[in-house]
């Protein structure tokens, strides 16, 4: 992918490496952070395949080598200039070659996991935090309509008012001009209201930010209509002399933490659902039952969950909380279970059924729940009804 990962895209990509089967062989993880030194990564990769080269031996190695080698290539003719985080998904040819690569205009950590199946905690973090949002960046004489894509910036519309004192003198006399003037102000608002309530309908856009000059930014929100007013995240005070990177920055600072505001609204609703019973649950067995049940509305995380492995069988798919004494499977019977990462698992559920995940930073209440949980699609008492009668009809 030589070309930005758009939110639409990294849902997409999610679904698939969510649904990855996981076989013997090797599969690597590898997020990468640009913002320093675009060539820094060489150092990261290779301190992690020094550690990495002594640990697996055989088939498993040579995959190794084979992917670290394709990642490289990658990043030595595809990488874009301005990408401050990569991710980079791949397995070699003994377990099922695999190659997925996206870039980022935003940063992400430098963390490289060797796994049965694709880890993607950091993808999901990354949709949470920065999905995407319309800036309306106005300045006297005209205005920019950005679309904010995961931090990346393309430009929507431009809306350019005419020098109107060049008229003067030829189509209308001074006093038609000073009456056309009181009124010019106006207009150009309106028409920037316009065009960017055709763009965000288009585009299904959910969050706005206003940025430029102060009065003109005053004007405009004050016009906003209701379905635009409800949508305003921030008003960002900038100058002609502002640079549009450093604008388009300050906006996402601001979003991000909008958003941030936004997931503790989602853990409080699933506080009240507990409270409410039935519209929610909350643990790491519960979030899992409710996942397997395919109901989930909300996975909602805190960023401090960090539960005990798990386990899970290769033959029959099931997953576990607990490790059991034996790798005999509770479920199947077959001796085939291993250890397993439980926060991957449940991220690779919600990713299989497309569900959005909530990452919570700050949520004491959260926390003391098991620092996880999910909103329900419908009642819990419904579920164990339907999950029953499915029993009965199968038994």
């Amino acid at each position: 992918m030589t070309h930005m990962t758009t939110l639409d895209e990294l849902k997409q990509q999610i679904t698939v490496l969510a649904s990855v089967e996981e076989s013997d062989a090797p599969f690597i993880s590898c997020y990468l952070n640009l913002e320093n030194r675009q060539t820094g990564w060489r150092d990261v990769i290779d301190e992690r395949a020094h550690i990495l080269r002594r640990i697996l031996k055989g088939n498993d190695l040579a995959d190794l080598e084979e992917v670290l080698g394709k990642i490289e290539e990658w990043l030595t003719t595809d990488l874009l200039p301005e990408a401050k985080g990569v991710a980079i998904f791949a397995r070699g040819t003994c377990g099922g070659a695999f190659m997925l690569p996206m870039q980022f205009a935003v940063p992400l950590p430098n963390w490289i996991a060797v796994y049965p199946t694709p880890n993607i905690y950091h993808l999901m973090e990354l949709k949470d935090n920065y999905h995407r949002y319309i800036v309306l960046l106005t300045k006297p004489d005209r205005a920019c309509i950005l679309e904010v894509n995961l931090g990346a910036a393309t430009t929507a519309a431009w809306i350019n008012e005419p020098d109107l004192r060049t008229r003067v003198g030829q189509e209308w006399s001074r006093p038609h001009y000073q009456i056309h003037q009181a009124h010019r102000g106006n207009r150009f608002v309106h028409a920037k209201i316009s065009i960017l309530k055709q763009l965000m309908q288009a585009g299904g856009h959910t969050h706005l930010i206003l940025a430029g000059d102060p009065e003109i930014t005053g004007r405009i929100r004050i016009a906003l209509p209701n379905e635009l007013a409800d949508k305003l995240v921030d008003v960002i005070p900038a100058t002609e002399r502002d640079q549009q990177a450093d604008v388009v920055m300050a906006t996402l600072y601001s979003f991000i933490e909008h958003e941030e505001m936004e997931s503790r609204s989602v853990a409080e609703r699933l506080i009240e659902g507990l409270r409410s019973h039935n519209l929610a649950v909350a643990g790491t067995e519960d979030t899992l039952d409710a996942l397997r049940w395919g109901e989930v509305d909300t996975l909602v995380m805190a960023s401090g969950y960090q539960p005990d492995p798990g386990w899970t069988c290769t033959a029959c798919r099931a997953i576990g909380t607990e490790l059991p004494e034996t790798s005999v499977c509770p479920e199947c019977g077959k001796p085939s279970t291993r250890s397993t990462d439980i926060r991957e698992a449940l991220l690779r559920l919600a990713g299989q059924l497309e569900r959005p995940v909530e990452m919570v930073e700050h949520s004491d209440e959260l926390m003391s729940l098991g620092g996880i949980g999910c909103l329900l699609r419908t009642q819990l008492d419904k579920q164990i009804d339907h999950q029953t009668a499915a029993a009965a009809a199968t038994g």
